[in-house]
């Protein structure tokens, strides 16, 4: 009879003799593409963000390091951050320096607001005559809420449906919502209780800064229309609480309602691109205030169903196109400012990029463009077929890291 320490030895020499067997018959190459790995998502948290190293970026990330190389030849001058799965995956150029996002500032003026509406009984369905005077409503119609102040909509003279005609931008935010920070100061004042150690929106934006471990973005002003001092890194932050529909390092910072309205169509009888002070990807009638093209091969922002709230009372979806019955709710989004500042975020793929100084002012594009062979080179399913990969993707009929929202089950 064997003896089990002998029984143990000679199992020990069968799994040795097979491991070098094994290593033999498949030796490891250094030259063996980067294969991506089941990956855990990050949490960014508010420490410095330290980027992931070169030799883990396919394993951590799911891109292919040679071709974001390569991506950084193409876009030469223009600095950039990719994050993926809460993951500083890549980045080139000055990430780090402080500058003017420009018109960015109104998309963390929405999410301001939107932090706003989360801690008081401040609703964007409010009539502007609840918190702003005659005096003060200056181009604003009366019977405006203050949902069309967010989608630049509030000056028309006839807010119905069908109605109001083309969409204007409202570029240094004098004429409409600049009238939101007021607003917002006039809420902390009356609703103290909600906002501790808050005095007004300055006071609120540091605190929304500090919660995000955005260390560099300043911003203290009368203004949402411009002013937000930031760097690439603290906007790749930005894009993350967009992305994660106002939640950030585990604390909700903005109600989910406010964020799925912020980021899908808001009056799409005038322009079915603009959401609450941030772009959707969007079919047609759509305008985009500087910059002409839609990011190639993503699918667009809709709601999942025709009249969809109260005040957005659109019948249909771009005239009841047949594309607009989208099977995941993954329409890609970004905050944009003049001189090629841009954030972007596409939630069906857990990617954000923070791009500065494009001076092309397509950033959303031209990055998306470099970026994607990197991404679509490293999907299990498309291995770097990305005729095949957009073709999908941008009917939302794929949408690999997506936590399973469809369009039928997103939060409204």
């Amino acid at each position: 009879m064997i003896s089990v320490e002998k029984l143990c030895r000679r199992t020990v020499v069968v799994i040795v003799a097979a491991l070098i067997l094994a290593t033999l018959i498949h030796p490891v190459s250094a030259q063996r593409a980067p294969v991506a790995q089941p990956v855990m998502r990050a949490n960014p948290g508010t420490a410095p963000w330290d980027r992931v190293p070169r030799d883990q970026v396919a394993a951590q990330c799911g891109l292919d390091p040679a071709l974001l190389e390569a991506a950084d030849q193409t876009l030469a001058a223009t600095p950039y951050a990719v994050v993926r799965y809460g993951r500083l995956c890549w980045e080139h150029g000055a990430t780090e320096e402080k500058y003017a996002v420009m018109s960015i500032t109104k998309t963390m003026g929405s999410l301001l607001f939107g932090m706003t509406t989360t801690h008081s009984s401040l609703s964007d369905a409010d009539p502007v005559t609840k918190w702003l005077t005659a005096e003060e409503l200056g181009q604003v119609n009366p019977k405006a809420a203050l949902a069309h102040v967010l989608s630049m909509t509030s000056t028309k003279p006839d807010l119905s449906w069908g109605n109001k005609g083309q969409w204007a931008y409202d570029a240094s935010g004098n004429r409409e919502i600049n009238k939101l920070v007021i607003v917002m100061d006039r809420v902390i004042e009356k609703e103290p209780s909600g906002f501790p150690g808050v005095k007004n929106a300055c006071d609120l934006a540091k605190q929304m800064f500090t919660k995000m471990g955005m260390t560099v973005s300043e911003w203290c002003s009368r203004s949402i229309g411009a002013g937000l001092q930031s760097s690439v890194r603290d906007m790749a932050r930005m894009g993350m609480l967009i992305l994660q529909r106002g939640v950030y390092n585990g604390e909700r910072l903005v109600k989910e309602q406010y964020m799925y309205r912020m980021s899908h169509p808001a009056f799409p009888d005038t322009n079915t691109a603009y959401g609450y002070l941030l772009y959707n990807n969007a079919l047609e009638n759509w305008r985009y205030s500087t910059g002409r093209n839609d990011p190639d091969g993503t699918p667009v922002a809709v709601w999942p169903k025709y009249p969809h709230e109260p005040l957005f009372e659109a019948p249909n979806c771009n005239g009841a196109i047949p594309n607009c019955a989208l099977g995941l709710d993954v329409g890609a989004n970004w905050g944009q400012g003049a001189g090629g500042q841009r954030v972007v975020v596409h939630r069906g793929l857990d990617l954000v990029m923070a791009i500065r100084d494009d001076r092309t002012n397509n950033g959303h594009v031209n990055v998306w463009n470099a970026v994607r062979p990197a991404l679509v080179a490293m999907d299990p399913r498309f291995k770097g077929d990305e005729k095949a990969f957009t073709a999908v993707y941008a009917k939302g009929e794929y949408a690999p890291d997506l936590a399973g929202v469809t369009a039928a089950s997103a939060g409204r």
